[in-house]
């Protein structure tokens, strides 16, 4: 090496510090395709063919060909110093930092679109505020304050200063508080201002209002109402009966309102004998109207009085537009959406009730993201109630 000119010794330097640098990239791409590595890879397979046979030849260690002997540095001079420096710049950085970076094409989870496109998060009131709040022997009840604070206004998520007044989309996502991994796949993904409706049978109930409101989600409760059809078709216990007196209907109502706290009023859970019926559901409205809640009708029954009635008591109301999914298929939801598009622009506002099934629910997300370019606006059920 001592008998090498200086330029070749030189190079000699650079050339082994860039096959080391690359080598262990190499190395480090090579190990990554494993279980452990912490990031899916594609692998290919190919078929196996036979090698043809092939002489035996003496051939070098290729570790020795790829991998020059590094001379002795010791006696370079300050301009090889200098440029032996700037080889060595191109060693790669550590492994951990690489892992952090290196993606490969194709094969890393790319993560819900939605998630990006989520407004900027609103500060709710705190839930349950005291003030608000009747205790019973079933749990806590809505009230209204006595400075008149009511909770349907106190508990909504406010609209933004300048919001449109025009071409507004409410959606209303029923079912939650069943499905622990669909409530709490709708609460990441949908934006914060469509209305999360919860039925009043889940466990944890408190836990996911809170979760919801946190994530700037306003949020009803779900009133089981009589359909036609009942006994066979059960809403479940505590269903609203046209088969029982009001002062029962009562009773069971408030079962049902202490299941939680924070909601800004109630939607129906099927319901359409029960809607149908003035007698049965004024005084049900009623006691809703007395403690400071709205009324959301899911336009399931054309039958219904709800709207009508619920305005008689003057308590705020909105009337749904659309069942956004009837069936768990994609283009009917398109079509629906649709559909709540032509009717905000008519009218100035729609109101769509969708399930909480996650294809509705990654479809709603996906639809809303465009929505402002349309020049629509997502506003909560509230700010259409209480026009």
């Amino acid at each position: 090496m001592t008998g090498m000119p200086r330029s070749g010794r030189l190079l000699a330097v650079i050339a082994a510090l860039v096959a080391l640098s690359y080598g262990g990239t190499l190395a480090w791409l090579a190990l990554s395709d494993s279980r452990d590595a912490g990031e899916p890879v594609i692998r290919l397979a190919l078929a196996e063919q036979e090698a043809p046979e092939l002489p035996v030849e003496e051939t070098p260690d290729p570790a020795e060909e790829a991998t020059p002997p590094v001379p002795d540095v010791d006696d370079l001079s300050a301009e090889e110093q200098a440029l032996l420096d700037a080889a060595r710049s191109l060693e790669m950085p550590p492994e951990e930092s690489i892992a952090g970076e290196v993606r490969i094409v194709g094969a890393e989870t790319v993560n819900d679109a939605a998630e990006a496109a989520r407004a900027t998060p609103v500060t709710l009131a705190p839930a349950p505020d005291p003030a608000l709040v009747e205790q019973s022997k079933d749990g806590p009840l809505p009230k209204i304050a006595r400075d008149g604070r009511k909770p349907w206004q106190v508990y909504a998520r406010p609209l933004p200063p300048g919001t449109q007044t025009d071409r507004r989309i409410a959606l209303v996502v029923s079912g939650m508080g069943i499905s622990e991994s669909a409530t709490a796949h709708a609460i990441k993904v949908l934006p914060p201002e469509v209305t999360l409706s919860f039925a009043p049978y889940g466990a944890r109930l408190q836990e996911w209002i809170d979760k919801a409101r946190e994530a700037g989600h306003e949020v009803l409760l779900e009133l089981p109402m009589e359909p036609f059809g009942y006994p066979q078709n059960d809403p479940g216990p505590h269903t609203l009966l046209t088969s029982v007196n009001a002062s029962e209907n009562l009773t069971r109502l408030n079962w049902l309102m202490s299941r939680f706290t924070g909601y800004v009023g109630v939607m129906n859970y099927q319901g359409a004998r029960f809607t149908a019926s003035a007698s049965a559901l004024k005084p049900v409205l009623s006691s809703l109207s007395s403690r400071g809640l709205l009324y959301v009708d899911n336009g399931a029954s054309a039958r219904s009085l709800a709207p009508t009635l619920a305005r008689d008591v003057g308590m705020p109301t909105a009337l749904a537009t659309r069942i956004v999914d009837p069936v768990q298929n994609p283009e009917v939801i398109a079509t629906a959406l649709d559909t709540l598009e032509k009717v905000s622009l008519e009218t100035g506002s729609a109101i769509g009730i969708a399930s909480g099934f996650p294809v509705t629910v990654d479809a709603l997300a996906e639809w809303a993201q465009s929505l402002a370019q349309d020049g629509y606006v997502l506003v909560p059920v509230t700010a259409i109630a209480g026009e």
